[in-house]
């Protein structure tokens, strides 16, 4: 909280004061007034306020004076704290405050202070013990994780609840709207109740004037000055054994003092959920929360009850994603919201007044961490949009790495996407298995559609898979004695691979790749038991192959396809599709595709079939 005359300006909740009572303010009036109050008396240029309340918008410089006027009306008499500096910039005017050691002049502290709780917040009590526990020791801390995690409030409650270990009130910095080194370092000397004479800010001298005392500082919002906020307060804690910093950003400062804490999304009910469990998540009660507080009254019913935990585990867990998708039930009713989560980035909008721009929809919170990427990262980061689920670096590289991105490329940009919490990534063993969620992922895919990379990346993919599927089959083979060892390590191959056979059959696709990957995934079908998926997958393959040009599609990829369909509807005892029977008869079947025959039932993991062509999802 920054005070400015008899104002309050609450950077959090995005609302200016008087006396305590809100004051209606515009948007973009707000915007100016938080870029230069956070410059804590810099001068601001044009140029600089132009690109922090407009960025990425050609607009004409007179908008700034409309917006600025109609500041300076609410501001009243205190209208002359926002000083014009002729063809310069914007300044605001200092309230005395305390001055540094040896400097004349005892000042009034304007130091900002913790923003107030928010009501209707689900306490994450574990999470606020824990990192109380670790300030004890942590000198830097870090709170990090995704976009909306929760990282922001997560950190205040901490706050709050750890002031009583310091001697003075915590120093919160709200980071966002600031883009260098010397902002940075300004807006922490002003949350302490410092000034610093002269043009130039120096690190050394706000870390002499806060040594020796028992102090924490909130920094919030720092992946976009990352550098700037790991230079100063590794030396702001080198000065002073008993300061503590709390961070929250999207990635690590990487400093020798750091401790980081991984924030993780909200629990969401597994797919087998009772209502009970359902109810007990901390996700669900946060949509209930937020959809009942919009008065309407939702989960009234077992069956929608589901609805709400399945539209909460689609979005991972995400709080800034739930609240989103909450508020939009006034208008689209819970199965409304849930039908769309498909098309999230558009309906996910529509966030409170009073947030920061970029929490106000879910693009928006993607696009500020998308930005932060370098043109490289960027590239690995869209061509990822194609694994569902989790992959390995072999994978990865086989769909980023071509003659511009090498291996090298696509090792730093994978680091890059777990530091800064788009990617997470899990240790099977010695095996590093990475994940988007499914939020980031279809962020992901907005970008590699717009790229025009999508059906090259789709074709790359489909031809990695079905190399592996044909590898892991002729193993599995050669190595009779171990059938069924190899048939349960060939599932995770079996899921990529229909994963693969969607998207290279999708309007996105290429048939013909396509037939290449159906002709090795038909026969691991067949191999394990799988009649009527092989089926309905092979009868698909064999319609777009009746589309393609003669000679498009190689003979052997044509026959062994053929020959798969044939062995699959004899297994469910179904005639061949007309189509079929327009070619030469296929090669007689193997034994080993034979013997399963007589098996009925069918193994349970088998999709439900459907008519032949039909587009499959499993």
């Amino acid at each position: 909280m920054m005070e400015i005359g008899r104002f309050q300006i609450d950077l959090e909740m995005r609302n200016l004061r008087r006396d305590g009572e809100v004051v209606r303010l515009g948007s973009r009036a707000f915007d100016i007034l938080a870029v230069v109050a956070s410059a804590a008396g810099r001068l601001v240029t044009k140029d600089e306020l132009m690109n922090a309340v407009w960025p990425d918008t050609i607009v004409e410089e007179n908008n700034i004076q409309v917006h600025l006027s109609a500041l300076r009306k609410v501001l009243g008499p205190d209208r002359d704290l926002i000083l014009t500096v002729p063809g310069r910039g914007y300044q605001l005017l200092q309230r005395k405050k305390n001055a540094l050691p040896g400097e004349a002049n005892s000042q009034v502290s304007l130091a900002r202070r913790l923003p107030p709780p928010k009501s209707g917040l689900l306490p994450r009590a574990a999470e606020v013990e824990l990192i109380r526990a670790m300030l004890r020791h942590a000198h830097v801390l870090t709170l990090a994780g995704a976009g909306g995690i929760g990282k922001t409030q997560l950190a205040i409650e901490a706050a709050r609840h750890s002031a009583a270990q310091f001697a003075d009130p915590v120093c919160f910095v709200e980071l966002a709207a600031l883009t260098t080194h010397e902002s940075v370092l300004c807006a922490i000397a002003e949350s302490c109740g410092l000034v610093l004479p002269g043009t130039q800010t120096d690190v050394t001298r706000v870390a002499a004037a806060l040594a020796g005392k028992p102090r924490l500082l909130l920094l919030d919002n720092a992946e976009h000055v990352v550098g700037a906020v790991a230079q100063i307060a590794d030396a702001l804690v080198a000065g002073n054994e008993r300061l503590r910093v709390l961070v929250t950003s999207r990635e690590p400062l990487r400093i020798m003092a750091e401790t980081v804490f991984r924030v993780d999304p909200l629990d969401v009910p597994p797919p087998d959920a009772s209502d009970e469990e359902i109810l007990a998540c901390s996700a669900v009660n946060l949509f209930l929360l937020r959809a009942n507080s919009l008065q309407e009254t939702v989960a009234t019913g077992s069956a929608e009850l589901r609805l709400v935990g399945e539209i909460c585990r689609r979005l991972d867990g995400m709080p800034l994603a739930i609240e989103l998708a909450a508020a939009r039930v006034v208008a689209l009713g819970v199965e409304g919201v849930y039908r769309r989560l498909d098309d999230r980035m558009a309906i996910l909008a529509g966030g409170y007044r009073t947030a920061l721009p970029r929490h106000q929809t879910l693009r928006a919170t993607f696009d500020w961490s998308f930005a932060l990427l370098d043109p490289v990262t960027r590239a690995v980061f869209r061509r990822l949009a194609l694994f569902s689920g989790t992959f390995c670096f072999e994978s990865m590289c086989a769909v980023v790495c071509d003659e511009e991105h090498t291996m090298a490329n696509a090792i730093g940009g994978i680091t890059e996407l777990v530091a800064k919490s788009l990617v997470s990534v899990q240790f099977v063993g010695a095996a590093a298995k990475y994940r988007l969620s499914e939020s980031t992922r279809a962020y992901a895919l907005e970008q590699l559609k717009a790229e025009g990379e999508l059906r090259e990346i789709v074709a790359r993919n489909a031809r990695y898979v079905s190399r592996c599927v044909q590898a892991r089959l002729s193993g599995d083979r050669r190595d009779s004695e171990n059938q069924a060892a190899g048939a349960h390590d060939l599932q995770p191959t079996l899921d990529d691979a229909r994963v693969a056979f969607d998207w290279v059959f999708s309007a996105d696709g290429d048939p013909r790749t396509g037939i290449e990957l159906a002709s090795n995934l038909a026969d691991a079908l067949l191999d394990a038991g799988l009649f009527e998926e092989c089926c309905a997958r092979a009868a698909q393959a064999v319609d777009a192959l009746e589309r393609q040009p003669s000679g498009t599609v190689s003979a052997a990829s044509e026959q062994r396809v053929r020959a798969a369909l044939d062995a699959a509807s004899r297994a469910v005892r179904e005639p061949l599709p007309a189509l079929a029977l327009t070619q030469r008869a296929p090669n007689p079947v193997p034994k080993k595709q034979e013997k399963h025959e007589p098996h009925e039932p069918h193994a349970p993991a088998v999709a439900a079939m459907a008519p032949p062509a039909c587009f499959i999802t499993t």
